[in-house]
């Protein structure tokens, strides 16, 4: 069981102290009736900054103790050594695959085996407008609530995007609906034939997946501001640097944030 497996991982890594949390102080902010939940990150972040610095490729190779276990033959499963939440996993492509690129039924068929559980969202940050801090195809899971999931399933939220529900979730439902949105939204070139497992850059985007439920948001940036948006953000999360930035984003509205970020 992956998810097992991965806490195993998690609590070895954490005594061994090779995981670095960004964020520590949650707090909740009430906005259209929906609380939403405002993390303030801590000095982790820095760290975070300065390794994407040093080094082009965080997940070729990979740091051993990051390693949970090998997801079908195209991916393996890892900690996020700055993790948002506990566990907070990555679904990475063994080989370098661009984090732009159309996502393939392969990558679907891997990130599904750890959405599959009660209480997990998966979340994809397609390229850096997106809030993609990486190049290299991953995917992410965390066993979180989602603040937003009913004005999400409602049908209310103030933005562009396609959502699509299941009674069960399989990697073949989830890919041909991706492509769908993809199209529908105007995510890949007009020319593009969208055949199974092509290679195609497309415009930014995020998903939010979870075993009932998929997202496709389409981007037009990555931030407003100080404040920067990737999926986790969609789901109800937002990340802060202080106090400041805090008041500033309570003030300026969660949700009309995201809306700015989103491709009209």
């Amino acid at each position: 069981m992956l998810w097992d497996k991965a806490l195993t991982v998690a609590n070895d890594a954490k005594e061994a102290q090779v995981l670095l949390p960004i964020a520590t102080t949650s707090l909740v902010f009430s906005e259209q009736g929906v609380d939403l939940f405002i993390k303030i990150m801590n000095d982790n972040l820095t760290k975070k900054i300065q390794q994407g610095q040093t080094k082009n490729n965080p997940f070729l190779p990979y740091e051993e103790q990051m390693f949970v276990c090998n997801v079908g033959n195209e991916h393996v499963c890892l900690l996020n050594k700055y993790p948002i939440g506990e566990p907070h996993l990555l679904i990475c492509s063994k080989a370098f695959i661009s984090q732009s690129s159309l996502l393939d039924l392969y990558d679907f068929s891997a990130w599904i085996q750890g959405v599959t559980y009660p209480n997990v969202l998966g979340f994809f940050n397609s390229a850096s407008e997106a809030g993609a801090s990486q190049r290299h195809r991953h995917m992410q899971l965390m066993k979180t609530v989602v603040p937003l999931e009913d004005m999400i399933l409602s049908g209310k939220l103030p933005f562009r995007h396609k959502l699509f529900t299941f009674d069960r979730i399989n990697s073949e439902k989830a890919y041909f609906c991706y492509l769908a949105a993809m199209h529908d939204l105007g995510l890949t070139p007009n020319n593009a034939t969208m055949n199974i497992n092509e290679s195609i850059e497309c415009l930014p985007y995020n998903i939010l997946l979870t075993q009932h439920w998929m997202l496709v948001i389409p981007r037009l940036t990555n931030h407003i501001g100080d404040i920067f948006a990737n999926a986790l953000n969609y789901s109800g999360y937002f990340l802060v640097k202080d106090q400041q930035q805090y008041d500033w984003l309570t003030d300026y509205g969660c949700l009309r944030l995201l809306t700015e970020c989103v491709s009209p």
